[in-house]
């Protein structure tokens, strides 16, 4: 029998348990991962049980201990956030972990980057190619040719069309649809609910039905990417 895969998960909040949920859907027929516990940085949390499984310590437990085999896979709802700890564990490509519900139906012409989270209910249709750490929601949807940058966030229930390119950073609402052949720019951030029929340029939020421009957004130094 293999051995099992170690997995310690970043974060313990709301998304950090539904990552547990995935993985524990693919230990119901593979019995393939060792879920250790998660990290996480607020103090409240420290040693206690969620969802069955030890806060283990906060960010900095990844420095400190290097147990063989094991992978970790930041579950934080901010694509900044999840930069910004990734930077700061210092670990390599292949010691994250690639989480895919099992309840999700993808083409075998789809390329995902390490450390993406796909959750359940999410179809992604053909020569479809998403990045690294990147978060892709509850029952989405993503069509055939889209490119999606490392670091994007789709929350539930988001309608990619095709030939769409959403860059480095983009966070996309919840029951956001868009038209074919349009581009989210890197950092963006489209409201929930947007029908998206235009381009959108770097570091700016739509909203609305049709999405239009609100604000154009800055980088500070609180959120620098």
């Amino acid at each position: 029998m293999d051995e099992k895969i170690k997995v310690v998960i970043v974060g313990a909040g709301g998304f950090g348990k539904e990552v547990l949920w995935a993985l524990l859907e693919h230990n119901k027929n593979l019995k393939k991962y060792d879920i250790m516990g998660f990290l996480d940085d607020d103090k409240n949390k420290q040693d206690q049980i969620i969802s069955g499984k030890k806060v283990l310590g906060n960010t900095e437990w990844a420095l400190k201990n290097k147990i063989e085999n094991t992978k970790y896979v930041i579950a934080i709802g901010n694509g900044k956030t999840r930069k910004k700890i990734i930077n700061k564990i210092k670990k390599k490509d292949d010691e994250f972990l690639t989480v895919i519900h099992p309840s999700t139906i993808i083409s075998d012409s789809v390329i995902i980057g390490k450390g993406t989270v796909v959750q359940a209910g999410t179809i992604i249709t053909v020569d479809v190619k998403i990045g690294g750490h990147c978060r892709i929601d509850t029952n989405c949807t993503i069509a055939h040719d889209s490119k999606i940058s490392d670091f994007v966030d789709l929350s539930p229930g988001v309608h990619i069309n095709g030939n769409n390119k959403i860059q480095t950073g983009a966070f996309v609402g919840s029951a956001t649809t868009t038209k074919e052949n349009i581009s989210i720019g890197k950092w963006s951030v489209i409201g929930a609910g947007t029908v998206l029929l235009e381009d959108v340029s770097d570091l700016s939020m739509y909203v609305g039905v049709p999405g239009k421009l609100k604000k154009k957004l800055t980088i500070t130094d609180e959120n620098e990417v």
